[in-house]
């Protein structure tokens, strides 16, 4: 089966998604968007797609390669050789197609949140720790950490002592929740620190960028020690009162 697959990579109800890179690309339960519906058409009998993203298409074509992974063939824009082709466009996964994604921010995030678990337990090496919350590979937990489903955690995830996790949560791939900090219905996107004490309620974290879903404000933090990429330094105050009451050197 042939498919022209049309990809947005910016939605006027949801402009801070693409403000990274094209809105496709955008962190969606482990993977992209794209990665997602890529391997949803595969799952339908696809072998052939021809993708369209406008100016972006090359951008695009780069982060998913000529389609290997999900034992397609993808191409660029030209349509000559896909006479009669299934059109999709990418506004929905053909996973879940009555469920939209980009009208608004809370229509993205209660997308995720409906198909946290059946992405969970399709995920190669998630495991459901208690009902509900289902945990990547090399993740570490702290063991006071208090964690409530639905609760996605992804691989290589650090979640410090004293943290609130959930209910209503996503934290992705290679993040680090410092000690006592707290996600409520809000998404944390991939390589992204929220520092000791941080509180993300019915917000998206990217990196230095925070965004509230319900009013569409999007903050770029200043502080790294609130908010940043994850390679950036960790400041823990609990490390920081260890160090004190032991009389250890502050690095």
């Amino acid at each position: 089966m042939k498919v022209i697959l049309q990809c947005p990579v910016a939605v006027v109800g949801v402009p801070a998604l693409s403000r990274k890179r094209p809105l496709v690309l955008s962190p969606f339960l482990g993977q992209t968007a794209l990665a997602h519906t890529l391997s949803g058409l595969s799952g339908e009998g696809a072998k052939q797609i021809c993708l369209q993203a406008g100016e972006r298409t090359a951008e695009v074509l780069r982060a998913v390669g000529a389609g290997e992974v999900w034992g397609l063939k993808i191409t660029g824009p030209d349509e000559r050789d896909f006479a009669g082709a299934r059109r999709f466009i990418l506004d929905s996964l053909p996973q879940a197609p009555d469920l939209a994604l980009w009208a608004s921010y809370p229509v993205w995030f209660d997308a995720q949140m409906a198909l946290l678990e059946r992405m969970a337990r399709q995920r190669v090496g998630m495991r459901e720790l208690r009902p509900g919350v289902f945990v990547g590979l090399r993740t570490r937990l702290a063991p006071d950490a208090r964690l409530t489903g639905p609760l996605w955690i992804g691989d290589n995830v650090f979640i410090g002592p004293g943290s609130v996790v959930g209910p209503q949560a996503v934290v992705e791939d290679d993040s680090y929740l410092d000690d006592g900090s707290e996600v409520v219905e809000s998404i944390v996107g991939p390589g992204t620190y929220a520092g000791s004490f941080t509180e993300l309620r019915r917000s998206f974290a990217w990196g230095r960028d925070l965004l509230q879903l319900d009013t569409g404000s999007l903050t770029e933090v200043q502080d790294r020690f609130l908010l940043s990429e994850a390679a950036a330094p960790k400041f823990s105050l609990t490390r920081l009162w260890k160090q004190w009451r032991h009389r250890l050197p502050i690095p």
